[in-house]
């Protein structure tokens, strides 16, 4: 017993030897066995990859979102355009970069449709992770002031008796307007003709010239035409009416009508799995500060993105990925764009 007690001590000097040759404590029984990890992350800029090019409202957001950013994060922020393939390239080049934080990527609901579609071998759900949604667009539709229609309900009960006849344009077919006319169609219990534009200059020359029936677009573009008298607002894709925008004020929203949706377009931020969650949570920590920001609010109210809420946290923001992707499926089948 005594040779045991004088080996067992003999032991425990060694180890402490060891340690203090090393340059280290010994361990604590009283220490939990895992320390907390310690990142100096960002050692450099960070990419802000725009799956869009330069010049269009995504660009000028993630841009001006970049900028603020900056001073949170310590570092700067480079905005990279890839906006070929319809977000493909953009999605393409943030998922070829190493999960390391360094390569941020905007996204709006483009990256979900191209998923739904089977666009693209990179499934998006499942490659990326949300960060923060910091804005939602409400999209309106109209008619030119020329229109017989002069009510919501006046269009659709036309829309019912003449199936396809009337034409609502959009920017690119199988992406978010054809998405947004064909979904509503699809409550409204009509069918009707879906015309794409290349850019939205030609989209209003069409309507203002009567060549579409039905215009839609977002708050910022379609708002100035009503002031303008060359647009009827007939209803806002909302739960309510807007009235905080006094030239809406008057106009129903979708839901009001019995027409159960509200599809607008909306912006946040993702990164690719498999971040060390350390570096994800400065990211969403420096995202969140950006949102709360007074250089931020003001530009939302300029944009006029902040008349519906569009902020969602990263666990809820998921959520509502798989949540929407649903829906397009389900539109996209009773288009015949997806078997």
């Amino acid at each position: 017993m005594m040779k045991k007690k004088w080996l067992s001590l003999a032991l425990s000097a060694i180890v402490l030897l060891s340690f203090a040759a090393c340059g280290q404590e010994a361990p604590s029984s009283s220490e939990p066995a895992e320390q907390t990890v310690k990142t100096d992350f960002p050692k450099r800029p960070v990419e802000m990859v725009i799956p869009f090019g330069a010049g269009g409202a995504s660009d000028i957001f993630a841009r001006q979102y970049a900028q603020i950013a900056e001073k949170y994060l310590g570092k700067p922020i480079t905005a990279v355009n890839k906006g070929g393939a319809g977000t493909i390239e953009g999605m393409s080049y943030a998922h070829a970069a190493p999960a390391d934080g360094y390569t941020i990527l905007e996204i709006t609901p483009s990256l979900l449709i191209v998923e739904a579609q089977g666009k693209s071998d990179i499934k998006f759900r499942e490659e990326f992770e949300p960060l923060l949604k910091v804005q939602s667009d409400v999209v309106a539709f109209g008619v030119s002031s020329k229109s017989e229609f002069q009510t919501i309900d006046e269009l659709l009960e036309f829309a019912k008796a003449n199936p396809k006849i009337l034409k609502i344009g959009g920017l690119s077919p199988g992406g978010l307007d054809d998405y947004i006319a064909n979904g509503f169609a699809l409550e409204a219990g009509i069918e009707w003709t879906y015309v794409p534009y290349k850019s939205g200059s030609e989209l209003k020359a069409a309507v203002l010239g009567g060549e579409l029936d039905v215009y839609q677009d977002k708050l910022i573009s379609f708002l100035p035409l009503v002031e303008s008298g060359d647009i009827r607002p007939l209803v806002v894709l909302n739960d309510t009416k807007l009235e905080m925008v006094p030239a809406l004020k008057d106009v129903p929203s979708s839901v009001e009508k019995g027409i159960d949706f509200v599809q607008g377009s909306w912006r946040g931020f993702a990164i690719k799995k498999g971040v060390p969650e350390e570096v994800k949570a400065i990211l969403i920590d420096v995202l969140q500060k950006s949102y709360d920001d007074e250089a931020y609010k003001a530009m939302e109210e300029q944009e006029m993105t902040n008349v519906r809420p569009g902020y969602m946290k990263a666990e809820d923001y998921g959520k509502s990925w798989d949540e929407e992707y649903e829906g397009y499926v389900e539109v996209f089948k009773a288009m015949g764009i997806i078997q």
